[in-house]
């Protein structure tokens, strides 16, 4: 576990990279993406964020209270539904009109209803989308800014998923996208594998950013409005029992800063002669994690959400060996370029 101190006094150094930072939060208008949001505009010089969400009063609360917290920092909000591709298309042209580099993106979109399959226009589950294809085609458009940001001074870029990390289970190989065998749990499941491969893969194929898969532990986010009333109930009377457990909003946002910007999670290869590439210095007595695929500073990490690296080593060896991240990253890329036609009404989604 890595201390508290530790991980404040990292952060209280963010500002070393220099002001202006740009940054995007995917469903930041509450729980642990507003803790997040919050503690990166603290802690950084002349920030400009982009918080996309679909709570508009939530986001004018979120901004003047960023306002109070750094008054040379710049919060904008674009409102969307992720649960939609062509919703996170739009989104990304936008800032893509506005700015030419993002060094930080953070992603914590999701729900806990506990519906069955809800297919959006597209053809895709919409829970299944907010916990991975969203996220993944957040990372895939924007990558020529985080290339750029890599490549410029302070020459720091990172994308980090919040989710499930090292709480991998077994997936269906033989449906993926969960189309005719979905239940949240598969869903969990899924979109938690999943996450860890892609930060894999994406670490692979650009070396110059560090793409982070971290759990966040139990967080009173206020999500759980969505459960059924019993269920509710049920967690309300529970949560007094579980309030040790708790990490506290303050801390969450703290630590998932840390994970977004200590050079203990360094790309594979930071540029040479930028000394803050890989992030924010770490003390001496602190050393370079260990990379999902096994290797030290292999650029895609796994981290629990007191920093320490996680998952189910044997399961995803497993499947490393199965060449499950190709699967992964072709199925996601299939999925993406149908989604384009079904957006450019080339194809029926009741067909495809």
């Amino acid at each position: 576990m890595v201390a508290l101190d530790i991980v404040h006094a990292s952060n209280a150094r963010l500002r070393e990279l220099g002001p202006g930072l740009v940054a995007l939060f995917v469903g930041g208008t509450s729980g642990i993406g507003e803790f997040t949001l919050k503690a990166f505009v603290q802690n950084t010089a002349s920030p400009r964020v982009y918080l996309v969400g679909r709570n508009v009063t939530a986001a004018d609360r979120i901004i003047k209270e960023c306002g109070e917290l750094n008054k040379e920092g710049k919060v904008e909000f674009l409102k969307a539904d992720v649960s939609e591709l062509k919703e996170v298309d739009r989104i990304c042209k936008e800032i893509q009109k506005r700015e030419k580099k993002i060094n930080l993106i953070v992603q914590t979109q999701g729900n806990l209803n506990l519906n069955g399959r809800n297919e959006n226009p597209e053809g895709l589950d919409r829970k299944f989308t907010l916990n991975y294809y969203s996220r993944m085609r957040f990372i895939h458009n924007l990558l020529p800014e985080l290339r750029t940001a890599s490549t410029e001074p302070p020459n720091f870029a990172r994308a980090l998923s919040v989710l499930g990390a090292g709480h991998e289970s077994a997936m269906n190989l033989s449906d993926i996208d969960l189309k005719t065998t979905f239940s949240t749990t598969r869903c969990a499941t899924h979109t938690t594998v999943m996450n860890d491969f892609m930060a894999e893969e994406f670490a692979a194929r650009e070396p110059g950013i560090s793409f982070l898969h971290s759990a966040p532990g139990l967080v009173n986010t206020g999500v759980a409005r969505e459960l059924p009333l019993l269920l509710r109930g049920v967690l309300k009377i529970a949560t007094p029992l579980l309030l040790p457990f708790y990490v506290g909003a303050n801390e969450t946002g703290a630590r998932q800063l840390y994970l977004s910007s200590s050079a203990i999670y360094p790309p594979a290869k930071p540029t040479e002669g930028a000394p803050l590439a890989a992030g924010v210095p770490f003390p001496k007595d602190l050393s370079v994690s260990k990379g999902s695929n096994g290797k030290v500073g292999s650029g895609g990490y796994l981290a629990n959400w007191n920093g320490e690296i996680v998952g189910k080593e044997k399961l995803l060896s497993d499947y490393r060996a199965q060449g499950l991240g190709k699967v992964i990253w072709e199925h996601t890329m299939e999925v993406f370029q149908k989604v384009e036609a079904i957006n450019e009404g080339k194809i029926d989604p009741a067909t495809s």
